[in-house]
C-alpha cells in the first residue's frame, strides 16, 4: 500500500540532474559517466524517495538500458553538452564575421554574447538542480535559446545598418554663401552720403559691420545734432559723444551718471576742446562736478540753458570762458551768489538773459543791474519779491537802452517810479508786470499804453475780468495779457519739442 502511494504521487524522468543531487560529492567527469542501476524503469523513480528509504540504484544492465532508452527519447539534457554546442555556434559566427570590414566591432559583440551564453548556461544548470518543474524548465531553456539566436541576428543586422548609415548619411558642413560686396566698390564719401540718411540708432548699429564702416560712421558730418532728451546716460557716455563733433546737443530732462567722462577718455586731455555750440540741459539730473567738468571743455558755446540746475562758482567760471554766448537761460537755478554774478556779467555779447526765480539776494541784484552789458535786448529777472527796487530798474534802463522785452513780474517792491523809468525804453515791445502789487492801477498802466513801441502788456493778477475789458477798450494797439509764460532765452517754446532755439535736433 505504501509502495503504491509513493509510486503514484509524482512522476518524473530521471536524468543526470538527479545524479547531481544524489552524488554531489563526485567530480564532474565522474558525474557525467556514472550510471545508476535499477531493476525497473528508472524514468518513473524519484530520487528523494529512494534517499528517504535509504537505498540507491545499482549499476546493472537493466538500469543502463532504461537510462539509454530515456535519453534516446530526447527527454534528458546535459548542461555540458549544451555549453559545448553553444561554443561551437559561436566559433561558426566568429568564422563567419571574420575578414569583413566590421571585424573588430563584431568580435567585441561576440565576446559579449559569449558572456551572456555562459550566464544562461549557468542559470539553466542551477534550474536543473531544483527537482520540481523540470519539464517546464527544459522547455523554457529551449525558448531562451531561440530568443538569444533571434537577438543575435537582429543585433547584427542593426549594427551593419547603423554603420552603413553613419558612413552614408554623414552630415556635411553647409557651404557659406558669399555674395558680392557692393559697398567695396564705393568710396568713403559715397558711403558717407548714404549713412547720412540713417537715424542715430541705425547709425550706431552700422558701426558694428566692419572697421571701415565704424570709421566712416564716426564722421563729424553725421553727428552735427543729437537729441538725448529724457534719456538715462551711464558713466562716461558723454566721453564717447563729444569727440564725434556734436554741435547741437539736447539733454533736457536727461539723467547723467557720474563720472561724466571715464578715466583715460579723450575729453579729459588738456588740449581737448568740445565743438558744442548749442547745449540744452534744462531740468537735467546732473551733479555739480559733472556739470563743471562738461562746461570746462566748452569754449564755443553760443546758447546755453541750465534751467533748474544747481550751480556754483566753478560752473559760472566755466560759463564765462565762452565769450560768444548770446543766450543764457538760468531760470530757477540754485546756488547763484555774488561771485557767480561777477562771472556772468563778464559776458559782453549777451542779448537774451533769463534769471527769473533764482532767489538772488539784494546785493546780487544790485550788482547784476549795474553790470548788465548794453547788448542785452531781452531780459527776465522776475520773482525778486524782496530784492528788486526802483533804483535797480533805473540801472537796468540806463545800461540796456535797447531792451525789446522785459519781464519784472512778482517784484512787489516796485512803485510808480518804475513806470516812469520804463517810458525811457523807446524800443520796448513786450513788458510784463504781473502781480506787481506796489504799482497803482489808476494812471500808471495808462501811461504805458501810450508808448508807441509797446505791443504787449501782461498784468496778470491785478484786475478783474470786467476791469480788463474796460482797460483793453481804452488801449490803442497794445494787447493785454497775451502771454501767460515768458519765452526769454528758453530753448523750446510751445509745441516745438524737436528743436532748440529754432534749430532741429531730431533726425
Amino acid at each position: 500500500m505504501t509502495e503504491a502511494y509513493w509510486y503514484r504521487r509524482k512522476h518524473m524522468r530521471l536524468d543526470d540532474g538527479c545524479n547531481n543531487n544524489l552524488n554531489s560529492s563526485m567530480s564532474n567527469e565522474t558525474k557525467n559517466e556514472a550510471k545508476w542501476k535499477c531493476p525497473g524503469d528508472t524514468s518513473i523513480v524519484e530520487p528523494e524517495v529512494m534517499v528517504d528509504l535509504g537505498v540507491s540504484m545499482l549499476d546493472d544492465e537493466t538500469s543502463c538500458e532504461s537510462l539509454k532508452r530515456s535519453q534516446s527519447q530526447g527527454c534528458s539534457v546535459s548542461p555540458s553538452s549544451l555549453v559545448s554546442s553553444r561554443h561551437a555556434a559561436m566559433d561558426e559566427k566568429e568564422n563567419l564575421y571574420r575578414g569583413t570590414k566590421y571585424e573588430k566591432g563584431k568580435l567585441e559583440r561576440l565576446e559579449q554574447d559569449s558572456h551572456v551564453l555562459m550566464d544562461d548556461s549557468t542559470r539553466i544548470s542551477n534550474s536543473l538542480d531544483n527537482e520540481s518543474g523540470y519539464a517546464s524548465r527544459i522547455k523554457g531553456e529551449s525558448c531562451d535559446e531561440k530568443q538569444l539566436e533571434q537577438f543575435n541576428t537582429s543585433s547584427s543586422n542593426l549594427d551593419f545598418n547603423g554603420l552603413d548609415q553613419f558612413y552614408l548619411f554623414r552630415r556635411k558642413k553647409r557651404a557659406s554663401i558669399m555674395g558680392e560686396d557692393k559697398f567695396s566698390k564705393l568710396s568713403d564719401e559715397m558711403i558717407l552720403m548714404i549713412l547720412k540718411w540713417l537715424p542715430k540708432k541705425c547709425l550706431v548699429r552700422s558701426m558694428l559691420v566692419c572697421k571701415r564702416w565704424c570709421q566712416i560712421a564716426r564722421d563729424e558730418a553725421l553727428w552735427t545734432r543729437l537729441d538725448l532728451g529724457g534719456k538715462v546716460l551711464g558713466q562716461g557716455t558723454l566721453g564717447h559723444i563729444l569727440p564725434r563733433g556734436v554741435q547741437i546737443l539736447r539733454l533736457a530732462q536727461a539723467e547723467l551718471a557720474d563720472p561724466a567722462f571715464s578715466p583715460g577718455s579723450e575729453v579729459l586731455s588738456d588740449t581737448y576742446t568740445s565743438k558744442l555750440q548749442y547745449l540744452d540741459l534744462s531740468m537735467a539730473v546732473i551733479s555739480t562736478d559733472g556739470l563743471a567738468n562738461l562746461l570746462s571743455k566748452c569754449r564755443l558755446l553760443k546758447k546755453l540753458s541750465l534751467e533748474k540746475c544747481t550751480l556754483n562758482e566753478r560752473i559760472c567760471r566755466a560759463i564765462s570762458q565762452n565769450k560768444d554766448i548770446t543766450v543764457l537761460n538760468l531760470t530757477m537755478c540754485e546756488g547763484i551768489d555774488f561771485q557767480c554774478i561777477r562771472h556772468i556779467v563778464s559776458l559782453n555779447n549777451l542779448n537774451s538773459v533769463n534769471m527769473s526765480w533764482c532767489s538772488l539776494s539784494a546785493k546780487s541784484i544790485t550788482l547784476l543791474c549795474q553790470s548788465l552789458p548794453g547788448s542785452i535786448t531781452r531780459l527776465n529777472i522776475s520773482g525778486c519779491r524782496k530784492s528788486m527796487t526802483d533804483d535797480d530798474v533805473k540801472d537796468i534802463v540806463a545800461n540796456c537802452p535797447d531792451l525789446v522785452e522785459l519781464d519784472l513780474s512778482d517784484c512787489t517792491l516796485l512803485t510808480i517810479n518804475a513806470i516812469n523809468s520804463f517810458l525811457n525804453l523807446h524800443q520796448l515791445e513786450h513788458l510784463s508786470l504781473s502781480r506787481c502789487y506796489g504799482i497803482p492801477l489808476s494812471s500808471s498802466y495808462a501811461k504805458l499804453t501810450q508808448m508807441a513801441s509797446l505791443r504787449y502788456l501782461d498784468i496778470f493778477g491785478l484786475m478783474t475780468d470786467a476791469g480788463l475789458r474796460s482797460f483793453q477798450a481804452n488801449c490803442n494797439s497794445t494787447e493785454i495779457n497775451k502771454f501767460l509764460f515768458s519765452s526769454v532765452a528758453r530753448p523750446t517754446v510751445g509745441v516745438r519739442r524737436t528743436s532748440i532755439w529754432a534749430l532741429r535736433v531730431r533726425d
